[in-house]
């Protein structure tokens, strides 16, 4: 049997197999009428964590599906050059812009990589910590491994990757030769559409928008979890069921997973852009602390109704790192942002950036990520607000 085919196999086998244990457990909990509920709590029955379901599992199961199908179909490269975070029976290719921080962080802790510091709260060190263990050909894995990437519908991980990587004011590299490319000076806000111009025609390998399918050669390696960015925290709890690790260590990355991340992002966030814009001529004092407002309220931290206080930051520079963050957490406060107003807002953002697009760059930017809707299950159609 060709090894492709081979790997291809014991991927949809080893999900037939969680969905056949997932249904085992469930009818081993299941009890004649007339045996007391107090001997069943201590029956010692096996059960699998919550996420774990047969509703999940089919939904892992029809991903795979889908990907095989679609993969016969779509024409790819074979991206010889994938590169995989390796940990035992875990084999993880690292996706930008797809919860790749989280993966991180569990990586550094399972390999217990010294010197990042607080590996729950410090953003910098988490992609550039020392090296940890890496394979650069899929043919070592096992088809017991479970091997992952997380996928993201294209329109939203573009967007952010803009938001991250082109608007937010530390980050003004890629920024600056496209501003050199249109003739603008370096100070000016490159738009969203400039930027989507710029990567479709002249920067399409960069990892944090180079289509998934290519970058992790879905269609080549026996990927047998295809995680998503929307069905996220299940996804990680459904993959952490599968490592031996302990339970206590599998509760502090869920732990970690659940915690709310709103003031530790803003606090993160506005040190780590105050260290690079500080000493860059491009961007004013001012200028920068809108753009970063701007920023939370896209993600969903401030509320779109709450105006950015221009005096407030007036007599103030970067060296007021700590008021700074507390004026931009005093802003959180103003409307109390709940997940489902932060779905919206997000939502009306994403939307609102797409309406602005010409229809040449969606039409190219439709036939460059064609492999990425396909075969992860997304629309092409442009977001909408909710």
């Amino acid at each position: 049997m060709p090894l492709v085919k081979k790997h291809f196999t014991s991927a949809m086998l080893f999900v037939s197999l969680c969905l056949l244990l997932d249904i085992y457990s469930r009818m081993k909990t299941l009890s004649p009428p007339d045996v007391p509920k107090e001997r069943l709590k201590n029956t010692g029955t096996p059960h699998l964590e919550n996420c774990t379901t047969s509703t999940h599992i089919s939904a892992i199961w029809r991903r795979n599906s889908l990907l095989r199908q679609k993969c016969s179909l779509a024409k790819h490269n074979l991206s010889p050059n994938v590169r995989f975070y390796h940990w035992k029976n875990l084999v993880y290719c690292k996706v930008p812009k797809c919860g790749s921080t989280f993966w991180m962080q569990v990586f550094i802790a399972l390999h217990k990589v010294k010197g990042v510091g607080d590996i729950f709260g410090k953003m910098r060190s988490l992609h550039h910590s020392s090296p940890l263990s890496e394979i650069s050909n899929w043919n070592h894995v096992t088809g017991s491994d479970v091997i992952f990437h997380v996928a993201r519908n294209p329109y939203s991980r573009l967007y952010s990757a803009y938001v991250d990587k082109i608007y937010l004011p530390g980050f003004l590299g890629v920024s600056k030769i496209i501003n050199k490319h249109n003739k603008k000076h370096c100070n000016q806000s490159v738009s969203f559409g400039e930027f989507l111009d710029y990567i479709l025609k002249e920067n399409l390998q960069d990892p944090h928008w180079q289509p998934i399918s290519d970058l992790c050669g879905s269609c080549t390696v026996p990927y047998n979890v295809i995680s998503k960015q929307e069905s996220f925290n299940k996804d990680v709890r459904f993959i952490l069921d599968k490592l031996s690790i302990s339970g206590q260590l599998k509760q502090k990355f869920i732990k970690n997973l659940k915690a709310k991340h709103t003031e530790n992002s803003i606090k993160e966030i506005t040190k780590v852009m105050i260290s690079f814009a500080k000493t860059d001529p491009c961007i004013t004092f001012q200028q920068f602390c809108q753009r970063l407002w701007k920023s939370f309220q896209i993600q969903g931290y401030i509320s779109d109704l709450v105006s950015f206080p221009a005096n407030k930051f007036k007599h103030l520079n970067f060296d007021n790192v700590t008021i700074i963050v507390r004026k931009f957490l005093k802003g959180t406060k103003k409307i109390v942002m709940n997940d489902v107003m932060r779905k919206l807002q997000r939502q009306k953002n994403l939307s609102k950036a797409y309406r602005g697009i010409s229809q040449k760059t969606l039409d190219i930017l439709k036939k460059v990520y064609k492999n990425d809707f396909d075969i992860y299950g997304y629309t092409n159609e442009l977001p909408k607000e909710i």
